[in-house]
């Protein structure tokens, strides 16, 4: 099964709104078929720094065949750095409308 890899702005915001957010589009997602990476289970504790959720999530997102971006990932600098990984890796882009 393809894996998809969400990505999207985490920081700076509300928690449980971005937690609902990447469920959301975790079960968008799984209902095309595909299987979502979430990187809110990365493995990695919640007040983790930043750097240390990057490199878990980094690790997930090289393992996935897509990465999906979520609607304002522009505000992101983990979202930019995903997407420029992604890009350089051959991964494919998708981006939620």
């Amino acid at each position: 099964m393809k894996k998809v890899y969400i990505s999207g702005a985490i920081a700076h915001y509300d928690i449980f709104e971005r937690k609902q957010a990447f469920e959301d589009a975790a079960n968008e997602i799984r209902n095309t078929g595909l299987q979502p990476v979430n990187p809110f289970d990365n493995g990695i504790a919640e007040d983790a720094h930043w750097r240390e959720h990057m490199k878990a999530d980094i690790k997930l997102l090289l393992d996935c065949d897509y990465i999906y971006m979520l609607k304002g990932w522009e505000l992101s600098k983990g979202a930019k750095l995903e997407l420029d990984v992604a890009s350089s890796c051959g991964i494919k882009v998708l981006f939620q409308h």
